[in-house]
């Protein structure tokens, strides 16, 4: 199928947010898609099935006993066809049963039926989003692949603010095309991806660090798990769960980053660096919390190994890695002198003092650097987005060097 003619079945929970899902089934009509509403009882209280039915061209599926245009239960021919499931808004109580395979209503029933991606977008009060048993059943259902748009803090129904709040039309319709158009040109590939920060340790409690979040290499992480490959994430300490569906193996500091790299690296197709090496670590690590005994601190550093370029000096033809230039100054410059001197085949440079680029961010902007010359600089994307053109170009290398 192409992406003008996939069908999603949209399921409507009773949610404060319904509007948007209104917004979110035009949207996805007009894109070209076959979209199937499906509602909850409590849904119909907020909007007339009527709207969704005039939006979307097609009968919305209310009762579970609704009778088809031929002997297949209705619920079941949508499973049976349908390219993705999207709930939008998802209460705790759907997201409950879905955790329990507990179905007793049109949507829940179809929810269990269907074998295509799911993608929920939970929309409830602070209070319910962060209850415990509500955040396991979350987790359980990531825990099976699960695909979740995470709420943002903002206005409730309550009229507090909080975490809760259903996210943007538009961060769920990119993540619905995202999974929709999401190739599998990296099947059979093994992709190790660094990401987050190091820590170097001056004593039992302190140490050298810097903000990297984790962000932008887990989002390459997912994306290189969706397009197929089979993929290592090794991580620092981030601030993000890691993504359902990839091995993750975790790090605190430079050596144990590159012992723990070149375990594996023989024997990976792509080595994506991402994450925020330190390039000094102290000389002496105190076994002891070290006491305030003077006005100054001196502390000698010695430096790290340089894990990309020993990774660039030990690669075998057809390994490709990928390298990340943090600049403050001089961007493109720097880059280049990274690209030729650790041997990589592709660079991904940023400003961090840019707006929208810096760390722990939700977005970045980028200018990809390879060995042909070619530069290739991206507008402000989500990090997601970003690791895809990245994920693009690294494939482009594979198909040249084929």
């Amino acid at each position: 199928m192409t992406q003008e003619n996939k069908t999603i079945i949209l399921g409507v929970t009773g949610g404060i947010a319904i509007h948007k899902s209104v917004d979110l089934a035009s949207q996805l009509v007009k894109q070209g898609h076959s979209v199937h509403v499906v509602m909850t009882e409590n849904a119909t209280r907020l909007v007339q099935p009527t709207q969704f039915q005039v939006i979307s061209r097609n009968p919305v599926l209310l009762d579970l006993f609704d009778l088809g245009s031929d002997w297949k239960p209705v619920h079941i021919d949508l499973a049976d066809r349908s390219d993705l499931l999207a709930i939008v808004p998802a209460t705790a109580n759907i997201i409950g049963k879905m955790a329990n395979g507990i179905a007793d209503n049109a949507l829940s029933t179809v929810a269990v039926s269907v074998h295509c991606p799911i993608l929920i977008a939970p929309a409830m009060e602070q209070h319910m989003y962060e209850n415990p048993f509500v955040a396991a059943n979350v987790q359980s259902l990531k825990s099976h692949g699960v695909e979740f748009v995470e709420p943002v803090s903002g206005d409730l129904a309550s009229g507090k603010q909080g975490m809760g709040r259903l996210n943007t039309v538009e961060e769920i319709l990119g993540r619905i095309n995202q999974l929709l158009n999401t190739s599998k040109d990296l099947r059979g590939k093994r992709v190790i991806v660094t990401a987050g920060p190091t820590r170097e340790y001056l004593d039992p409690v302190r140490f050298i660090s810097n903000r990297s979040s984790g962000k932008m290499g887990y989002a390459v992480a997912e994306a290189a798990r969706d397009r197929g490959a089979d993929v290592l994430l090794i991580s620092g300490p981030a601030t993000t769960a890691p993504p359902t569906g990839v091995e993750t193996r975790y790090i605190e500091t430079t050596l144990e980053l590159q012992e723990a790299l070149l375990e594996r690296f023989d024997q990976t197709d792509i080595v994506v660096m991402a994450a925020a090496v330190a390039d000094y670590r102290p000389q002496a690590f105190s076994p002891n919390k070290i006491k305030k005994t003077t006005d100054q601190l001196n502390i000698p550093l010695e430096q790290n190994p340089d894990i990309a370029q020993v990774l660039g000096e030990r690669k075998k033809r057809g390994q490709i890695t990928v390298g990340f230039a943090a600049e403050t100054n001089d961007l493109l410059e720097n880059a280049q002198r990274k690209l030729v001197k650790k041997n990589c085949d592709l660079i991904v440079a940023n400003d961090v003092l840019a707006e929208g680029a810096g760390f722990e961010g939700d977005t970045n902007i980028v200018t990809l650097l390879d060995q042909s010359g070619h530069r290739e600089q991206l507008p402000l994307l989500s990090k997601r987005e970003v690791a895809d053109r990245i994920l693009d170009r690294v494939v482009d290398l594979i198909q040249e060097g084929d």
